[in-house]
């Protein structure tokens, strides 16, 4: 299955920062988004809403986004014994080998796994957010349960050089990039792991609503691991809570 990759404009960008925490909300924000682009101000009578909306749906959405060329994902059941090599290693020593994702990657059950089309170069693209003006060489693989998303994402300055004494470079052996210079990522190889919080589910109906009623999307949104509900933002957390969460990860690094 192949994934197309697109990053956001500008304004849409912005405008869906306001509401990071607030997924259910992102649809009806990027339609409003289109929406003012198009009436520049004006405004519409609620019977051409529904069909501005059918129209966002089919061809307005794709002038909110540009193609990240070259970046394209290809998502498989089997996984790469080399590019998912971090499926074969637990970087913190703990037995997991009992754990439901542990056994689901040996026994290869209800997981897909990617990788970029452009291969294990990676692809150069436009930084527009993270570094404004520059370029990134970016590397990926993706590994999909159920409920985990393993991230290994990497980006590297390729307009840079740094010197083996600066030890700001990188090992050719490590990621096939020679001395260029670290931007994100793990520079071991250890993926983003994101476990699945909460659940997003769609009502197609206008019944009740009269806020952009002919928009038939209503999302809603539940928790699935109560948990980690502190995550989802200051609606689902005391500062106090949050305030011992992040020291309890600083004292972790501080003894690792």
């Amino acid at each position: 299955v192949r994934m197309k990759l697109h990053t956001l404009s500008s304004e849409l960008e912005q405008q869906l920062r306001q509401y990071s925490d607030q997924p259910c909300t992102w649809w009806r924000e990027t339609y409003a988004v289109w929406l003012n682009s198009i009436n520049e101000g004006e405004n519409e009578s609620d019977d051409n809403r529904s069909n501005e909306w059918n129209t966002f749906r089919s061809e307005g959405i794709q002038h909110l986004v540009s193609p990240l060329v070259g970046c394209d994902v290809l998502w498989d059941p089997q996984w790469d014994p080399k590019k998912h090599a971090y499926l074969n290693v637990d970087e913190y020593g703990n037995d997991t080998s009992s754990s439901p994702t542990t056994i689901n990657k040996i026994n290869n059950v209800d997981g897909c796994h990617a990788t970029m089309e452009a291969g294990s170069a990676g692809a150069i693209v436009d930084s527009i957010s993270l570094i404004p003006g520059k370029r990134i060489l970016i590397k990926d693989e993706l590994s999909l349960w159920e409920d985990e998303f393993w991230i290994n994402d990497r980006g590297y300055d390729p307009d840079a050089v740094v010197d083996d004494n600066d030890g700001g470079g990188n090992d050719e052996n490590e990621d096939g990039v020679g001395n260029m210079p670290f931007v994100y990522g793990n520079r071991r190889g250890v993926p983003y792991k994101l476990e699945r919080v909460s659940c997003i589910y769609t009502e197609n109906t206008n019944e009740g609503s009269d806020d952009m009623s002919p928009v038939p999307l209503l999302l809603e949104r539940t928790i699935y691991k109560q948990e980690l509900a502190w995550t989802l933002g200051e609606d689902f957390r005391e500062q106090t809570e949050y305030e011992e969460k992040l020291l309890a990860v600083e004292e972790a690094l501080l003894q690792s």
